[in-house]
């Protein structure tokens, strides 16, 4: 009687929730600014450009922002009712005795059908009951399974049974398991009433699934003790990294790598525990982890010959961090015998041998066996979970249901790795990329990636999970590091522009490391560019790559003791914050000039020596090559080469003029370029970009798209500058715009006809003031092209010019900002030629 009124207040509740779910929220009619009035009340400027009011900008963007938000795309939700088809009618009937019982409620789910259901499944919830009386179901065994997994992943024992008077619901979703996005199904327990941000953060680890082995066929694994995970699988681990260099996984068997090692490499004997010369033939692992605020044993030239005497690490065991003595108990443990570990394989106070080392960063790292990644905890005292002196804490329940073997699921590899600390710091950004093996050790298991294959095997309960038995499905579990820099087959800039991308997405505890950081990522770039990187920027393609915009917040990189700017303000080394690197097609507008005064192009530099001078081997040289489209970016390969895909056609070094060059002694380098400082800088933002672009607000400045003004008072083009520069900004600093390249609008296919290496600007622009009545406005306009399309004709190929702002001290220019101009409104600006040092 008790489950009959039970499963009618159940039902009830949930017609209930269905039915507000079905209702509409209220509109709102806000009564808004007309346009009309707030222009005939605040005119702007006056015929010379100068603004009669100084709020005009501020008051108008707020308005704008108001009136013309970007629309939100909402969620279609089905208008039917849900067909339920995972409903029991009438199921089978056990005592609340039996292991495998289910209640009223969760009886009438067809468990079977859910992790085996179609893609219409996914849009459906399956409602269940109150958390308060799923904790009272003691003898049901999927409510064990979901009180069990909710109280894992909140880490507290009491749970909130209702968030303000009102109380928490269960329902069931059903979710792709990411190793197998077209597979078996996993269930996500979804609490419906908690706070939506801490519901859909912890919804997400509370996943249920089925589980496939061995040990459940052969019913070993019951409810009544939830397994432990406490310990690494250790022979799991092995398996894994020995099949990939035995070349069971799809490359070739692990032979010596036969790599030029840096002078001085030095390897942990974790058997005799000293530091020990290595060699190009050495068999070794190496270690990935968080440095963090703990005290670290460092090698340095006062202990070092302690260290390389046997016994010499057994004596200073109490100064060397969790992390490290885990580390080399689990080597001992895999019975490995040598480990390399950045504090104590390098002589940290000796500059020399520093460089040396860092330099051959991708060496060490895809030489070694395996990579051991420490991804939880955020120093070097944090430790391995899993190893002998750190145990975790996460159990699996498994349960009998419907003769089905359901358990809680671990973690996703996104939280506990992407997201992880450790994901977050620059050095281990190039320790993940470069390695060939990585052994990821999370909170709550392990996961392993191997440069042949895209998806990573994991501690499993699950043998296919777990890669034991045969090759799993094809998989979106996916490690990003591994497609970032293909060694073939893809355009060397769009490389490069992933690459750099995700790397200043991360931080630093010492600003002036950026680069040595980048060191062994630069060294797998240069065979890509057939050059060297000059402050993280590639010499052959430097006045394409130094237009890279800033992605969100970003502040000059700074000398911490001085406060002076460290590294170039033209190379996103000296800034602090995420950028994007330009991609689009450009055709470069400077001449660079050298240490002796001659100037030359990119293409000089680029083009075997002399050939870009000489129209027949100019295009006998170009004949060697020939090109695609990717994306709009062109791409181009040697026929000879057909496999390595470059922005442009550029010859072996020592086939060509290296260049350009830094002034010597410096950091700047040197180029002749139009400049112009006709135009007025907007100090508020260009309305409709900054709204939908850049999220960029009066009251948080991320990006700010400057618009910049021709004498007339039409916006003839943008600079993007962070925040941080252009809230310092001010009308009595002399302010200059430079031009560096021609470009073609994002949206813009017709790339005109022709070799566009061959166009000539003068022929191309127009002096006339043109007018195109029917393009659109540009206060509400959203095409993002950055300049007035009712001005200036939007649809003239290659139609902008790719500008810097500069702001020029002691004869020194530094970069505040970079964006684009209409070519015409540059040729009526009537620029002149300048020589440009810039720093």
């Amino acid at each position: 009687m008790a489950e009959k009124e039970e499963a009618s207040s159940d039902t009830h509740e949930q017609s209930r929730r269905a039915e507000g779910d079905r209702r509409s929220e209220p509109s709102t009619n806000d009564e808004t600014l007309d346009i009309t009035e707030l222009r005939k009340s605040l005119s702007g400027l006056d015929a010379s450009g100068k603004e009669l009011y100084p709020g005009f900008e501020k008051v108008f963007w707020d308005w704008h922002a108001q009136t013309h938000k970007k629309p939100e795309v909402k969620r279609q939700e089905t208008a039917t009712i849900p067909s339920r088809a995972w409903w029991v009618e009438n199921p089978e009937i056990l005592p609340p005795t039996d292991p495998s019982y289910l209640c009223i409620v969760c009886k009438h789910i067809n468990f079977r059908y859910l992790l085996n259901s179609p893609p219409q499944q996914l849009k459906e919830l399956v409602p269940l009951s109150s958390l308060e009386k799923i904790i009272q179901k003691k003898e049901c065994a999927f409510c064990r399974l979901i009180v069990h997994t909710i109280k894992i992943a909140f880490r507290e024992d009491k749970l909130p049974f209702e968030i303000d008077g009102k109380p928490v619901f269960c329902e069931l979703r059903v979710l792709p398991m990411e190793t197998n996005i077209t597979g078996p199904r996993q269930l996500c327990v979804y609490l419906n009433l908690l706070p939506k941000a801490k519901s859909i953060e912890a919804s997400t680890d509370l996943l249920i699934y089925r589980i496939v082995n061995e040990h459940s066929k052969n019913g070993e694994m019951t409810n009544e003790n939830p397994i432990s995970l406490s310990r690494m699988n250790l022979s799991t681990i092995k398996h894994w990294y020995l099949t990939c260099l035995d070349g069971r996984c799809g490359g070739a068997p692990f032979a010596s790598p036969r790599v030029n090692l840096p002078n001085g490499f030095r390897l942990i004997d974790v058997q005799r525990m000293c530091i020990v010369g290595g060699d190009n033939n050495s068999r070794y692992l190496a270690l990935s982890y968080v440095w963090g605020n703990s005290k670290t044993l460092l090698n340095t030239k006062d202990i070092r010959a302690d260290l390389e005497t046997e016994a010499g690490l057994l004596k200073k065991l109490e100064e060397l961090p969790k992390t490290i003595k885990d580390t080399m108990n689990l080597v001992k443990e895999l019975r490995e015998q040598y480990l390399w570990v950045d504090s104590l394989c390098i002589i940290q106070d000796d500059p020399e041998d520093k460089a040396n080392q860092i330099k051959a960063m991708d060496f060490i790292y895809s030489s070694a066996i395996l990579t051991i990644a420490a991804t939880s905890g955020d120093s070097a005292d944090a430790g391995l979970l899993g190893g002998q002196t750190n145990l975790r804490t996460f159990t699996q329940l498994v349960e009998k249901v419907q003769g089905l073997s359901l358990t809680n699921r671990p973690t996703t590899f996104d939280k506990q790795v992407d997201q992880s600390p450790w994901n977050t710091r620059a050095w281990t950004f190039q320790e993940r990329i470069l390695s060939s093996r990585v052994l990821f050790v999370a909170d709550q298991r392990c996961f392993f990636t191997c440069r042949h294959r895209p998806d990573a095997f994991m501690e499993s309960l699950d043998d296919v999970e777990s890669g034991l038995t045969g090759n799993p499905s094809p998989s979106v579990l996916s490690d990003y590091s591994r497609n970032l820099i293909p060694s073939s087959r893809a355009v060397n800039v769009l490389s490069y522009s992933r690459t750099v991308e995700a790397y200043t997405s991360r931080q630093l505890t010492f600003a002036s490391d950026i680069l040595d950081a980048f060191e062994g990522v630069a060294a797998r770039f240069r065979p890509l560019f057939r050059s060297d990187l000059i402050f993280g920027i590639p010499r052959s393609e430097l006045d394409s790559q130094i237009l890279w915009q800033p992605y969100g917040p970003m502040t000059r990189r700074r000398d911490p003791h001085t406060g002076l700017p460290i590294f170039p303000s033209w190379s996103w080394a000296g800034w602090v914050g995420k950028v994007r690197c330009i991609i689009r097609e450009n055709l470069s507008r400077i001449e660079w000039i050298g240490n002796d005064g001659k100037k030359f192009t990119s293409k000089d530099c680029q083009y075997p020596k002399g050939a870009n001078r000489d129209p027949v081997k100019r295009v006998l040289y170009r004949c060697a090559w020939k090109g695609a489209l990717e994306k709009g970016v062109p791409y181009y390969w040697e026929v000879k080469n057909p496999d390595q895909y470059f922005l442009h056609p550029t010859a072996l070094e020592d086939e060509r003029t290296i260049g350009p060059d830094l002034r010597k002694g410096t950091d700047h380098i040197v180029f002749q370029a139009e400049a112009t400082d006709v135009f007025q800088i907007g100090w508020g933002h260009y309305l409709t970009m900054a709204i939908y672009f850049h999220k960029c607000t009066p009251e948080n400045h991320t990006v700010c798209p400057l618009p910049l003004r021709d004498p007339d008072g039409f916006i003839a083009g943008y600079v993007l500058v962070p925040g941080d520069v252009s809230t310092k900004m001010n009308a009595e600093v002399h302010y200059e715009i430079i031009m560096i390249s021609r470009t073609m609008v994002f949206s813009q296919a017709d790339r005109g006809e022709g070799n566009p290496d061959l166009l000539v600007d003068n022929e191309a622009t127009t002096l006339e003031k043109t007018h195109f009545p029917d393009a659109p406005d540009i206060n509400t306009s959203t095409s993002g092209y950055g300049f007035d399309e009712q001005r200036f004709d939007s649809k003239k190929p290659w139609c902008l010019y790719n500008i810097m702002l500069i702001e020029t001290r002691e004869d020194v220019a530094y970069r505040l900002g970079v964006g684009t101009m209409h070519i015409d409104a540059w040729a009526q600006a009537k620029p002149e030629k300048k020589t440009i040092v810039l720093g």
